[in-house]
């Protein structure tokens, strides 16, 4: 039987502080197979855990199940008395509605409530298929990289305080794809901010363009042919997809006792696949990316590559420019010590 556990608000405060100071949200919600929206709402306690996701965070916290007292529920156990109680509103709003005239009492009622709210029944909005183009390519992109796809809604989660401004752009983007503004909310308790497309139409489309439903990293997820068969779509892609899962770093190193600090780009990936796809994009485009074993990143670290890069592919998200920018004021005028001031880590260096 499934079971779901419920933890005391000390006692959450405690597992959660422990995961998330190892890894980020996106790191740990790629890890135990949940986006980042729920494990936000185990952490607050709004929905309790299920058994096998608290057995995760358990492992990546490093604590034994002896020190927390969880109360353990069956799944669903809710459901009989949620429907007891709801039964007996409904009868007592509308009557048997078993009965004719219980159905009519209810309608009544139902037309009251839609008549002093001003609100009405509508019918699901149509959004024209959009075609093949590279801002299509870079909204990918960027699903790939921060997007989370599920039958009714489109939802891109990234920083309210290093992404804002990239945040905006991708709410524009969508709005010239589908003609239809997403909505778009900050939630200040997770440092994040939430662009949510809700349409049937436009998720089924995504979905047939090749972005997967549900846990991409269970699906193995891979770049579609459409966008590796043409040019102007890899490098549209490629720059969605390093907008959210990229970064810039210095790239520290020891040679013959001399410490250098040169510029690296890395984008980092847990799908295996789709890692190979961005090695074989890039290099198609003429660059020598490198992901050796286990490293969970594509790098480029010749300087002059990552120069071509910015020229050639550029970034919507002005926080790598701003930071790529400074790197090559600092390199340029051979300040290096102050590059630690603008790195960012990448993963595997």
């Amino acid at each position: 039987m499934n079971m779901r556990i419920q933890l005391k608000s000390q006692e959450r405060k405690k597992l959660f502080g422990r995961v998330l100071g190892k890894y980020s949200l996106s790191e740990v919600a790629l890890q135990i197979g949940a986006s980042r929206r729920t494990l936000g709402d185990w952490q607050r306690g709004i929905f309790t855990i299920p058994e096998a996701s608290f057995r995760k965070l358990l492992h990546i916290a490093g604590y034994d199940e002896k020190v927390f007292s969880p109360k353990k529920y069956s799944d669903h156990w809710h459901n009989k008395d949620a429907a007891r109680k709801g039964g007996q509103i409904i009868f007592k709003r509308y009557g048997n509605i078993g009965t004719p005239e219980g159905r009519k009492k209810g309608g009544l009622a139902s037309q009251a409530t839609h008549k002093k709210n001003k609100t009405a029944f509508f019918n699901l909005k149509k959004i024209q298929k959009p075609k093949y183009s590279r801002k299509l390519a870079e909204l990918l992109g960027i699903l790939f990289g921060d997007g989370h796809l599920s039958n009714y809604q489109i939802i891109v989660t990234t920083n309210s305080v290093t992404d804002k401004e990239h945040a905006l752009f991708v709410q524009k983007l969508f709005e010239q794809i589908f003609h239809d503004r997403p909505s778009i909310m900050a939630r200040k308790d997770e440092r994040s901010v939430v662009i949510t497309l809700s349409s049937r139409a436009a998720s089924d489309y995504l979905h047939e363009f090749g972005m997967p439903r549900g846990n991409k990293i269970k699906e193995n997820f891979f770049i579609p042919d459409w966008i590796k068969d043409d040019r102007g779509y890899q490098k549209a892609f490629m720059r969605g997809l390093f907008d959210t899962d990229g970064c810039i770093y210095a790239d520290k190193h020891l040679i013959n006792g001399h410490k250098y600090i040169s510029l690296g780009w890395a984008i980092t990936s847990y799908s295996s696949r789709l890692r190979k796809d961005i090695a074989a994009i890039l290099t198609g485009m003429g660059y020598a990316p490198t992901n050796r074993g286990a490293q969970t990143s594509v790098f480029l670290r010749r300087r002059e590559e990552i120069k071509k890069y910015f020229k050639e592919v550029g970034s919507s998200n002005p926080k790598h420019l701003k930071r790529y920018r400074k790197f090559l004021e600092e390199y340029q005028s051979g300040h290096t010590g102050a590059v630690s001031k603008t790195a960012v880590r990448a993963s595997d260096t």
